[in-house]
């Protein structure tokens, strides 16, 4: 009992050290926190003051510090009872965790760490569900999960899979009306084509990519990424010799410019 108030009161004070811009004393705090709990037993609180130095070594850049940090979280999470808290701690460990193995240059490594997140959400991002409309996902936990595994796997050139988990996310944005979502999930699908030099692809894939921009919410918002995205276009056509096309391409993106360049003048 004395040991989890104690854990307790030495993580509020690291907390509040934290968020006042103390990092040195937030730290000093924290790691008494989990001293202290861990020797308790108290797994919750050993769990939260993990997370947060690790959070607190993530932001200082320390990548090797905020890896330990956030396993040995998603450790002490497992370990504590089982409630929304402590499975919800666990599983933004993990997906913390593989955020930092990116950064790391370890997308691999990242991609298991995103498996075990999206099994601890109680994920399954090949389990879509047959409807009559195609394919749905369960809950927009499938999408962002699924979302995450894609990219892990392109940066390790896992093509054909990072292939698989994009075209899964599109279906389920696509059923659920997510205009950023599908825009984001044609981008992956058109870098992964041209890694593989599959240009009509990547062509197909940027310019559904750059119809999609219109049908955001506030499109004049995204108006510079609707101009890269189609001097990608463009280029791409150059590549396959598509004049014609390229031409239009790239002469959309300099109207976008110049409008958007008139937009920020008048407000200044």
């Amino acid at each position: 009992m004395f040991a989890a108030a104690s854990a307790t009161r030495r993580l509020k004070r690291g907390l509040a050290a934290r968020d006042s811009g103390d990092t040195a004393a937030a730290r000093e705090a924290l790691e008494a926190a989990l001293r202290t709990a861990r020797l308790g037993e108290v797994w919750l609180v050993a769990g939260d003051a993990a997370a947060s130095l690790g959070d607190l070594a993530r932001d200082t850049g320390d990548l090797p510090g905020a890896e330990h940090h956030y396993r040995l979280a998603a450790t002490q999470y497992r370990r504590a009872p089982r409630s929304a808290r402590s499975v919800g701690g666990r599983v933004r460990c993990l997906e913390n965790l593989g955020d930092v193995l990116l950064l790391a240059g370890r997308p691999w490594d990242a991609y298991r760490e995103f498996q075990e997140g999206a099994a601890a959400a109680g994920v399954d991002p090949s389990r879509p569900t047959s409807t009559g409309a195609g394919v749905e996902f369960v809950s927009r936990e499938d999408l962002r999960w699924t979302s995450h595994l894609a990219t892990a796997a392109q940066a390790a050139g896992r093509r054909r899979l990072a292939n698989d988990h994009y075209d899964k996310v599109l279906a389920g944005c696509e059923l659920r009306g997510d205009v950023a979502g599908q825009i984001l999930c044609w981008r992956g699908l058109a870098s992964l084509s041209e890694d593989m030099m599959a240009w009509n692809d990547a062509a197909h894939a940027l310019y559904n990519a750059s119809n999609l921009y219109p049908a955001l919410p506030a499109p004049e918002a995204h108006t510079r990424e609707w101009v890269q995205c189609l001097r990608d276009l463009g280029a791409v056509y150059k590549t396959l010799g598509r004049r014609d096309e390229q031409v239009r391409a790239f002469k959309l993106a300099v109207r976008l410019e110049h409008v958007d360049s008139s937009a920020r003048q008048r407000e200044q």
